[in-house]
């Protein structure tokens, strides 16, 4: 039997795995950077399946993805698009600072999900999987991590 309070935790990380990966496709294809919009892609492709694993990981427990909680995480993703940061008729530098520490946050919360799951008790949790998920988000962290950094120089742009 699945309580109210794991069912709830798995579908508000599912909204934000919904979110996030529209953010990350985004991102791929509208940075400044090419480099940014290369590895942020390869990391797209794994957000994806870690999406597709978290959706297994909801079937063992007979949790279907909430769309109540998934269509206004997706929307609230999409008006975050629209704040202006100081240009209006071209991209700012700043956007493509911000969007990295987006990335770099929706993969932290991940990585904290995946951390949770393993300390609960409960057979159908598969705990090695769990561990590869986690390690995953980690590098994931640390490698957009890096490729935010290399930002810094935007913020002296005028």
């Amino acid at each position: 039997m699945t309580t109210k309070i794991i069912e709830t935790y798995l579908q508000d990380h599912h909204a934000g795995s919904a979110a996030g990966l529209d953010a990350f496709r985004r991102v791929a294809d509208g940075h400044g950077d090419r480099e940014v919009r290369s590895k942020v892609g390869r990391i797209a492709y794994d957000v994806a399946e870690d999406q597709r694993s978290l959706e297994t990981i909801m079937s063992a427990f007979d949790v279907k993805p909430s769309q109540l909680k998934d269509i206004p995480a997706r929307a609230a993703e999409k008006i975050a698009r629209l704040k202006l940061n100081e240009r209006v008729t071209q991209r700012s530098p700043l956007s493509d600072v911000e969007e990295l520490e987006a990335l770099t946050a929706a993969v932290h919360a991940k990585s904290l999900g995946w951390r949770m799951l393993l300390e609960v008790d409960d057979d159908r949790l598969d705990k090695s999987k769990l561990e590869e998920l986690l390690n995953r988000a980690r590098e994931q962290e640390n490698e957009l991590e890096e490729l935010r950094l290399k930002q810094a120089p935007k913020l002296n742009q005028s």
